[in-house]
Formats: structure tokens, C-alpha cells, sequence
């Protein structure tokens, strides 16, 4: 049939009826094949066919309103188009949300949030080149290839396919994030500069226990703790910790690495409640990326240092002891080698920096943190400590042999009728123990002479401030003083504590190093030892119910009026002169703005809303942080002042 005509087909009857013919049945004799159409209708179909379907600016359903010139929908150009919905890249990538979300934390590919959201407020955002990064990435295929044999595996179970079943696992598909890891790691700083996360995530795993209801395998928990401990290992090997802090979330840990701060944090080792809300298996992904990084890093690191890996472990030590076992595996050549490996660095270091820069004030900045990279280097060098069982092993030896001890012995683990552990260096009789290390009541202890008993504060107050402290405050039974974090700059937030005040000045008389000419090895040894006098001299007014202000104040009446004393033999030879001047708080001037005040003034006239109320809230914040650190010093004075009278 023409086109123009319409036509009703009956299968059974064969009946063809043409539309001009339908309207005049009377000029239908019969059933015919073909029917002749009208001239006019031929035309109009001719006609339709020359027409354009959609003219350049012609208007359409779905079209911007008032653009007659391209005639583009909306959010195909410009930032709207520059983004899709998390829907529209499952449709793309044909994964489900699951792999989706795997797929991204291990790209490390992350939502956005643009200015225009074009399909509303509600959704979830990424860039299109980052899905289009995600396309071309082989882990798409493992997935769908994982995908397929978990559909042939329960088939085969569900049949009672046994054989069929085991032999199909062991071809289950294997994929690798190596090259994950070199691609989104172009060198070995970028790598180190992302270890924060990647520790922090290795610790917590390695304190959790196996959990099939969770999705928690063992195989992730146990190669967390191996990968942590060799971690561990060649931060003791390379001496590298700088700061800790003992909190209520846990220990917090920094090592200087390659340059680079790593900070991580280990949880208490107690029995961890897993919270219900907490989605574990986005947890576990990070975990597997996280243990691929970390083989990488280790393996560079360890080769720096000269050092096979992975380390040799002693499988008894293993049995007994695990949790030191892979700490202890080569701290016995360790211990021998790290003093004169470190006094060769340093002393290259040293005369590097001097040929360098000279006398400059840049070289004498890199002596003096060397200075202080080495006094926590040899903090404890020469102690041989024991740890009673009570007290928390894993961070105590960890920061012992960060600190220069060679051997350390432990309680812990120990049988019936010993006191020595699985793996510790010596027992507890030991004669040549210089400190124990305990937490418990004096009345419980049995003492034995020739050694010090210390509550394990001690040991990080020292390692942070690179030097022993006195033993007396931190004697079993008594308050030990406040544990202060080493990470907080008291001076930047405008409140220095007291027991900062004493930290600092103890630790920069003892390790007083003289700078200038003319200044020799006695004048620091009699420096240094007048400040420990004076420490001592401090604590024994403390013991007697003395407040260190009032102390101070003393100090200060005595320094005052020997001061008076002196002036009063020089004020006999000065009488006149100046008896008639005028009082200087008479002749002082009115406050003139300067003029970076007024500069400052100007710049926030000119500022748009949105930036001054910025540092409106700004200076509030600041405003009430000084707020606060006046309410700490008042509260300090009145308790002082109320102790004293």
C-alpha cells in the first residue's frame, strides 16, 4: 500500500481495506489485493517526506525555554553536566552498590559536592572523568568474573555437588592491587606521607579477634598483626619514635620516617565490643589496601636499613610470647649494633651540616634537633628494665627499646614457680636489674635492693623529654604527676600548665650543650647540675606541702631583696638629679591606633559579608579561648593561694 493509506488486516478473512476506500464501502465489489488511492493523498505524502523531523530552533517537550539557537537539554553542558548521580554511574560501570563502593575506596575516588546540583539535593555526585577512570580499570573484570563463579558454586552446592564444588573453589579467580598501589603512589614519599591511616587501620585489626558474623576472616586479623610488628620492628631498628602519649583511646605514637611525621594510634589491648552501626566490610576494604601499601613500604624500608625481609622469627617465642614475638626476633644483634650505627650517623650528619652551612643560624637549628633526635635515642641506653605482669607490655617495650635498652624482661606469660615469660631476657632476680617497672601498692611489692621501682609513666615522661626524670614522684603509691601530651603547643594556646613549666626547664638545663666561644664541657656540667639541685630543691618543697608559686615567690623576695640591697649602696652615691621629674604615667599619650591596626580595620571594611562573618567567628573563637585560659590561671592562683595559707 501507498504511504497515507490505512489498512486493517484480518488473518483469517485475508481482508486488505485501503482508508479512502473505507469511507465509500459501496465501491468495494469484492476482496481485492490492491487498491487504487486517491491523487491528493500521494501528494500529501510526498510533501511530508521533504519536511524536516526536528528544525534548528524548533520548540520540543524537554527543551530549554528561549534557547533557539542549540537547542540542548537541560544539564548536557557546562558544570551541571560535569557531574552524575551515583545511580547513573551504576548504570554505566553495571556493577551493583556493593562492588561500586569497593571499586572507589580502592581507587581512592570519592563523592563530590557541586556548587549546581541538577537532579536535586538528595543524591550523591561524582565527576564523570572519575567514572570514566573507573571503566577502564582490569578489577571490573575479576569482579565480574567473581561474580559468575559464585552463581556456578551455589548451583553446584544446592545440587549436593560436593566434588564438583571443591574442585571449582580452587579456580576461584585471584586479583592483586599491586598495581593499585604504584598508580596511585607515583614515589616512596607520597607513600610514606599517606602511612598514618594505613598503620592506625593495621593496629586496631591486630587487636580485634576473628568474628564470622561480622565478615571479620582470620586471615585479615592475622596478617594485620604480622604486617604491624615488622612495622614496629624497624621503627626500634632505625630508632625513629619521637613522641607518645598514653590516653583514654589509646597510645598515641610519632616516628620520623624518611623525613616525614607518621603518626598512628594503638587501642588498649582489652576485649574490643564491636558497635552494630560500624559497616565492617567497608572497613575490610581499606584494610586490603592498606596491607598491600605496607608490604611495599616495609620492603623499602627494611632494605634501606640493610635488613632482609620479611624478618626471621623464633618459633618458640612465637608459641610462647606471640604478641613480642616478632619484636624480639633480631633485637639480640640489634641491641649491640644500634649505639655505634647511630654515634657514625650522627657524627656524618654533624659534619655535614658544618661544612654545609657553616656558623649559619640554619645549621645551628639542624644541631640542635639533631641534638634532640639523640637524646631520645639514648634515653634509656645502659638500663636493664623489667616489666611486672600487671602493666601494659606492648607499648612499655616498645618505647624501651625505641629509648636505647638492649634487653628488657617480663612477668607476663610466666608459669607457676617462675617469673620470667616466654621469651623475656632474664628474671625477675636478676642482680643486674636497674629498674622495675610496676603498678601496684607498695604493701604488695617485695622489694629488693640495688634497683628502682617506677610506675610506667615514668617511661614516656622521659622518652618525650629526651632525659631521665626523677624518680621520686613516680614511686608505687603515690600520685604521679599530670601526663601532659607532647603533641599540644601549650605556648600557642596561650596556657603553659605548671608541670610543662618544670618539664621544659629540666630538660633544657640537662642537655644544655654550650654554643658560644668561650663556653666549656664545665660550665654545662656545673649548669646542668645546679638545675638538678634546684629540681630537687623543688620537690622537697613540694613533699613539704609547699605550692611551686609560693615557692617561687620566695625565690623571687630573696632575688628582690638582694636587689634592694644593692641598689640602696648605689642609690648613697646618686641622691640628686632626679628627684623633680615627673611621674611618666602623667606624660603618657592617649592610644593611637598603629598602623597594621589600621590597615586591618581597613581590609575588613572592604571585606564582602560572607568573609567578615568568617572572621567575626574567627575572633570569637579566639576570644574564648582566652576566656578560658584566664579561668585556668585564676583557678590555679586561688588553689595555690588557699593550699599556702
Amino acid at each position: 500500500l501507498k504511504r497515507g493509506g490505512r489498512v486493517l488486516v484480518a488473518c483469517q478473512g485475508l481482508w486488505l481495506i485501503g482508508a479512502a476506500a473505507w469511507e465509500s464501502r459501496a465501491h468495494l465489489p469484492g476482496l481485492r489485493l490492491s487498491l487504487p488511492v486517491d491523487a491528493k493523498v500521494l501528494a500529501m505524502a510526498k510533501r511530508k517526506t521533504k519536511v524536516k523531523r526536528n528544525p534548528k530552533g524548533a520548540k520540543k517537550k524537554g527543551f530549554k525555554k528561549g534557547d533557539k539557537i542549540h537547542g540542548q537539554k537541560a544539564g548536557k553542558k557546562g558544570e551541571a553536566a560535569a557531574y552524575i548521580t551515583r545511580a547513573q554511574a551504576l548504570a554505566k560501570l553495571q556493577i551493583p552498590l556493593a562492588d561500586f563502593r569497593k571499586l572507589c575506596i580502592l581507587k581512592g575516588i570519592y563523592p563530590r559536592d557541586p556548587k549546581k546540583k541538577a537532579h536535586g539535593n538528595d543524591k550523591t555526585y561524582y565527576h564523570h572523568k572519575d567514572i570514566a577512570f573507573l571503566r577502564h580499570e582490569p578489577l571490573l573484570n575479576k569482579f565480574f568474573e567473581l561474580k559468575t563463579f559464585m552463581k556456578k558454586f551455589k548451583r553446584l552446592v544446592g545440587r549436593r555437588e560436593i566434588k564438583n564444588a571443591k574442585g571449582l573453589e580452587e579456580r576461584k579467580p585471584v586479583y592483586t592491587l599491586n598495581h593499585l598501589v604504584r598508580e596511585r603512589y607515583p614515589s616512596f614519599d607520597d607513600a610514606i606521607r599517606d602511612m598514618d591511616d594505613a598503620v592506625s587501620m593495621l593496629a586496631l585489626f591486630q587487636s580485634l579477634s576473628a568474628d564470622q558474623a561480622r565478615d571479620i576472616p582470620t586471615e585479615a586479623v592475622t596478617e594485620a598483626t604480622k604486617l604491624y610488628q615488622e612495622f614496629q620492628l624497624y621503627v626500634i631498628r632505625a630508632q625513629a619514635l619521637r613522641k607518645m602519649f598514653a590516653s583514654i583511646k589509646g597510645y598515641y605514637f610519632q616516628a620520623e620516617i624518611m623525613g616525614h611525621q607518621v603518626t598512628w594510634l594503638a587501642p588498649h589491648q582489652f576485649a574490643q565490643e564491636l558497635p552494630p552501626e560500624v559497616d565492617f566490610k567497608v572497613m575490610l576494604t581499606f584494610l586490603e589496601f592498606y596491607r598491600t601499601l605496607v608490604k611495599f613500604v616495609n620492603f623499602r624500608l627494611y632494605a634501606d636499613l640493610g635488613l632482609a625481609y620479611p624478618p626471621k622469627r623464633d618459633q618458640d617465642r612465637v608459641r610462647g610470647s606471640a604478641e613480642v614475638a616478632a619484636l624480639e626476633a633480631e633485637m639480640r644483634e640489634a641491641g649491640q649494633a644500634q649505639a655505634q650505627q647511630a654515634e657514625k650517623e650522627d657524627a656524618e650528619v654533624a659534619q655535614g651540616v658544618v661544612a654545609d652551612f657553616g656558623d649559619d643560624t640554619e645549621a645551628a637549628e639542624l644541631q640542635k634537633k639533631l641534638v634532640e633526635s639523640n637524646r631520645m635515642k639514648t634515653t634509656f641506653r645502659g638500663l636493664r628494665v623489667f616489666i611486672n605482669r600487671e602493666v601494659p607490655l606492648r607499648p612499655v617495650y616498645f618505647v624501651l627499646l625505641c629509648g636505647g635498652v638492649a634487653e628488657v624482661g617480663w612477668e607476663r606469660g610466666a608459669s607457676a614457680g617462675s617469673t620470667a615469660g616466654p621469651g623475656s631476657a632474664f628474671p625477675a632476680e636478676s642482680e643486674t636489674i636497674t629498674h622495675q617497672i610496676v603498678d601496684r601498692p607498695p604493701a604488695s611489692l617485695e622489694m629488693r635492693a640495688g634497683r628502682e621501682y617506677v610506675q610506667p609513666q615514668w617511661i614516656f615522661d622521659s622518652f618525650n623529654i629526651g632525659c631521665q626524670l626523677p624518680i621520686a614522684p613516680y614511686a608505687p603509691g603515690r600520685a604521679p604527676p599530670a601526663h601532659l601530651s607532647p603533641f599540644v603547643n601549650d605556648q600557642a594556646e596561650g596556657y603553659v600548665p605548671r608541670q610543662r613549666e618544670i618539664l621544659d626547664r629540666f630538660a633544657s638545663e640537662v642537655s644544655a650543650v654550650p654554643s658560644q666561644a668561650g663556653q666549656g664541657e664545665s660550665t654545662a656540667g656545673q649548669g646542668a647540675a645546679s638545675s638538678i639541685e634546684q629540681f630537687e630543691q623543688e620537690l622537697q618543697a613540694e613533699s613539704k606541702g609547699i605550692w611551686h608559686s609560693q615557692y617561687r615567690e620566695e625565690q623571687q623576695e630573696r632575688a628582690a631583696a638582694k636587689m634592694a640591697e644593692d641598689a640602696d649602696r648605689d642609690s648613697d652615691e646618686e641622691e640628686g638629679g632626679k628627684e623633680d621629674a615627673q611621674d611618666p604615667s602623667e606624660m603618657k599619650p592617649a592610644h593611637r591606633p598603629t598602623e597594621e591596626e589600621e590597615e586591618k580595620l581597613r581590609a575588613k571594611a572592604l571585606m564582602p559579608k560572607k568573609h567578615k562573618r568568617l572572621l567575626q567567628r574567627i575572633e570569637k573563637g579566639k576570644a574564648q579561648k582566652q576566656e578560658a585560659n584566664a579561668k585556668l590561671r585564676s583557678k590555679r592562683g586561688k588553689l595555690e593561694k588557699n593550699s599556702s595559707s
